[in-house]
């Protein structure tokens, strides 16, 4: 079998990454089991509230003017799918934002 270098730290294995850097198998993956089931409609009405609540202030720069809604703590990580989990936040740049660092913070945990 030829063996190749690992794409992240340059480790001989079998595969494209060595055994500390191979990615868990899907049914290793945190669950989503306590997503809310909500129709758009009811999603939109949850959304409003949350906005109207921390008065459309964004939990990321603390700016006026957010318009969507975010987990705080990802589902991805066991976060919450309910209303004290979700916070106000601008879609550009602090959603993109947020979101990069949540997945070079997912990177460094591998």
């Amino acid at each position: 079998m030829i063996r190749k270098a690992c794409v992240v730290c340059g480790k001989l294995s079998d595969r494209n990454r060595c055994e500390r850097h191979r990615r868990p198998a899907w049914g290793d993956r945190p669950v989503r089991e306590n997503r809310s089931k909500l129709s758009g409609s009811a999603q939109q009405k949850r959304a409003r509230r949350v906005l109207e609540a921390h008065y459309w202030v964004c939990h990321v720069c603390r700016e006026f003017g957010s318009d969507e809604v975010d987990h705080v703590i990802p589902l991805s990580q066991g976060g919450a799918d309910d209303e004290s989990n979700l916070r106000p936040i601008h879609s550009e740049p602090c959603h993109r934002l947020k979101t990069a660092e949540e997945a070079r913070q997912g990177r460094a945990r591998t």
